[in-house]
C-alpha cells in the first residue's frame, strides 16, 4: 500500500482492464500500432494529483509516485488482474501450490524471464527481496503487510526455479498470496547484493544502480525537481514490448498548472483538475475519459497521539463526523456526478470483497446531522459562542494539512463539520512536508491530515490502523480492531475481512470520504490508453502507441 494526496503503496501490479465509454470510443478505430515517439506525462496520472518523484529503490520508497517508475522496471512475482486472481502470464511466478493445511507455499518461477544483463530471474532474487525485508525491518514500506515476514517461519530455495515459504501456522490462503507473497518482487541479487543499506540509501537516485532490471522500461535520466525519462528495457523478456521510444514524467506540482500543460501541448496525457472540468472544451487536440475510483479510500485522518485534540479518541465524536458529512454533495460538487459513497476501508468498485451490511449501508447512506448532533451531545460537547462546541473549557476544533490543489475538498468538510459545531482551520503544504510530518514517530504536533490510502489487492490497509504499525503514522490502537485482523490473515474466506470492516465502518479510526473517478486528458494521437490504465490505479505505458501523420 502506499499513501497518496488529494484523491499509499505498491505491492501489486495491476493487469490494465476496460475502461470507461469515451476512452474505448475513441481508440478502437486505430489502425496498426506504430512504434516510435515520446509519451510525456506526468506522476499520479490517473491515480492522483500530480508530485515528484524522489527515489527509486522499491526496497526503501513508500511513495506511490516513485513506486509508478519502479514498477515499470521491475516486473512482479505475482501479476494480480482485475477479478483479483493472479495472471501467470505475466507473472515471474508460473503457479502456487498450496500445501493440505495451508502452511506451505511452493512457488514455481516460469523460466523464460531475464534480466536485461542476459542472467536468468531465479529463485536467488525472489529470495534475496526476503532476506532483505528481513535485513530492512521497518525500514521496508510494506514491513508486517501480508504477514511477511512475521508469519514466515521459513522460505527455502529448493532449486534455481523453485521456493518454499513455509508458514508458522495456517493461514488464509488468497490473503497470504494475494497480501503477502507478492511483496516478494524479484530483484537483481547479483548486481545488489553486494550493497550495503546504508549505501543503497546514498544509491536511491544513481542510474548506475538501477541499470539491471527485468520490467518493461529503464532509466534514462533523473532531474530533480524537473522530470524523470525511461526507455524500453530492449531485452525486457516478458509479454507486450513498448510501443513508445521514450516516456516522460514530468514534475508538475499542482493540479492547475497539469491543465495548462494540457493547453500548451508541454504534456501529452495528465489529470484533468476536477474544479476545471467545465473547462474541459479548451482542450482541443485532447479526449476526456474517466478511470477509476482508485483502489483505495480518501480519508480525514487524525493524530490520535496529540492531546490538543484528545476528543478524536471517542468513537461518538469521530462517529458524528461520519453522519456530519453529505457524501452526495461532496460527489456532486467535487466530481460533477463522478464518485461514489464510501465509509471503510474496503472500495466499493467492484464490490468483490464488501460485506452484505457494507453494501447496505452504501445503498442508504450515513449523511444525518441530527444523529451528528445527538452523538455529540452523548459525548458531552455542548454548543458554545459562534456555533463552536465546548467541553470542559475545550473547543472542538483541529487544524487540517491539506496538499496543495485540494482546498475544495477540505473547504467543503469544514462547512459540513461547521453545522454540527465542529471548527476545522486549514493550513495548505507541501505534499513531502506533510508526509515528514506525520511518518516523523517524535512528532506529536500535527492534528488532522486530508489525504488517501491506496489498498493491495486484498484490501485489509496493512498495519496501518495496526497498535505500533509500521504504517500507523496516526497512533490509532484498538485491540479489537487487531484481533479481528489478526482472523484475516488465519480464517480461509471472506467471513473474518467482513467482520474487520464492519468494525472499521463502525469505528472510523480515520473518517473515510467519497471515492471520486479520475478525469483524464490525452492527446488525440495517443492508443492503447484502454490497457494502460487499470481502474485500480495502475498506469502502464508499454500499452500506449502514439500515430503519426
Amino acid at each position: 500500500m502506499r499513501l497518496l494526496h488529494g484523491f499509499c503503496c505498491k505491492t501489486t501490479r495491476y493487469l490494465s482492464a476496460t475502461v470507461a465509454g469515451t476512452l474505448l470510443s475513441c481508440s478502437v478505430f486505430a489502425a496498426t500500432p506504430q512504434y516510435g515517439g515520446t509519451l510525456t506525462t506526468v506522476p499520479g496520472v490517473g491515480l492522483a494529483p500530480p508530485s515528484a518523484m524522489n527515489g527509486f529503490n522499491p526496497l526503501l520508497t513508500s511513495s506511490a509516485y516513485d513506486s509508478e517508475a519502479e514498477g515499470l522496471m521491475y516486473q512482479p512475482l505475482l501479476w494480480i488482474n482485475r477479478q483479483f486472481k493472479i495472471d501467470y502470464g505475466l507473472s515471474v511466478a508460473r503457479a502456487i501450490v498450496v500445501g493440505p493445511e495451508h502452511r506451505t507455499f511452493t512457488i514455481r518461477l516460469s523460466k523464460g524471464w531475464k534480466w536485461s544483463d542476459g542472467v536468468p530471474v531465479t529463485a536467488a532474487d525472489v529470495a534475496y527481496t526476503y532476506h532483505m525485508i528481513l535485513r530492512l525491518g521497518p525500514k521496508f514500506p510494506g514491513y508486517a503487510s501480508g504477514g511477511i515476514p512475521g508469519e514466515v517461519a521459513a522460505l527455502t530455495v529448493v532449486n534455481p526455479y523453485e521456493i518454499r515459504v513455509v508458514t508458522k501456522r495456517p493461514v488464509n490462503p488468497t490473503w497470504f498470496e494475494l497480501s503477502g507473497l507478492n511483496q516478494l518482487v524479484p530483484y537483481p541479487a547479483q548486481v545488489w547484493n553486494k550493497y550495503s543499506v546504508n549505501q543503497m540509501v546514498e544509491q536511491m537516485t544513481n542510474l548506475n544502480f538501477f541499470q539491471v532490471v527485468d520490467g518493461p522500461f529503464r532509466l534514462e535520466s533523473f532531474h530533480p525537481g524537473r522530470y524523470v525519462s525511461m526507455v524500453p528495457n530492449r531485452r525486457f523478456s516478458g509479454p507486450d514490448k513498448p510501443y513508445i521510444h521514450r516516456v516522460i514524467f514530468r514534475f508538475i506540482h499542482s493540479p492547475a498548472s497539469v491543465f495548462f500543460a494540457l493547453k500548451s501541448g508541454t504534456i501529452q496525457l495528465g489529470n484533468l483538475p476536477a474544479p476545471l472540468y467545465p473547462a474541459r472544451h479548451q482542450l482541443k487536440g485532447d479526449r476526456l475519459f474517466t478511470t477509476g475510483p482508485p483502489w483505495g479510500f480518501n480519508y480525514l485522518g487524525f493524530d490520535f497521539d496529540n492531546p490538543h485534540i484528545a476528543f478524536v479518541r471517542d468513537p461518538l465524536v469521530r462517529q458524528a463526523m461520519m453522519h456530519a458529512i453529505n457524501q452526495d454533495l461532496f460527489i456532486r460538487i467535487l466530481g460533477y456526478g463522478h464518485g461514489v459513497r464510501a465509509f471503510g476501508l474496503v472500495p466499493g468498485v467492484p464490490p468483490t470483497f464488501l460485506s452484505p451490511e457494507a453494501k447496505s449501508l452504501l445503498s442508504q447512506g450515513a449523511y444525518d446531522p441530527a444523529l451528528a448532533d445527538e452523538l455529540l451531545g452523548r459525548a458531552g460537547w455542548r454548543m458554545g459562542p459562534h456555533g463552536i462546541r465546548i467541553k470542559d473549557g475545550h473547543r472542538l476544533a483541529f487544524t487540517l494539512y491539506l496538499p496543495p490543489g485540494t482546498i475544495r475538498g477540505p473547504t467543503l468538510l469544514a462547512e459540513m463539520l461547521a453545522k454540527v459545531g465542529i471548527e476545522v482551520r486549514m493550513r495548505e503544504k507541501p505534499f513531502n512536508e506533510i508526509f515528514a510530518q506525520i511518518s516523523d514517530p517524535s512528532n506529536r504536533h500535527w492534528q488532522a491530515v486530508y489525504l488517501a490510502w491506496s489498498q493491495s489487492a486484498y484490501p485489509t490497509g496493512g498495519s496501518i490502523f495496526k497498535c505500533g504499525g509500521t504504517q500507523n503514522n496516526y497512533h490509532y490502537c484498538s485491540k479489537k480492531m487487531d484481533a479481528l485482523s489478526d482472523k484475516i490473515r488465519i480464517q480461509p474466506g471472506l467471513q473474518a475481512l467482513y467482520r474487520f470492516q464492519n468494525y472499521f465502518t463502525e469505528q472510523q479510526p480515520v473518517i473515510v470520504l467519497p471515492n471520486m473517478k479520475i478525469f483524464v486528458e490525452a492527446a488525440l494521437q495517443l492508443h492503447g490508453l484502454s490497457r494502460a490504465f487499470s481502474p485500480l490505479g495502475g498506469f502502464n505505458p508499454q500499452f500506449i502507441w502514439i500515430s503519426r501523420g
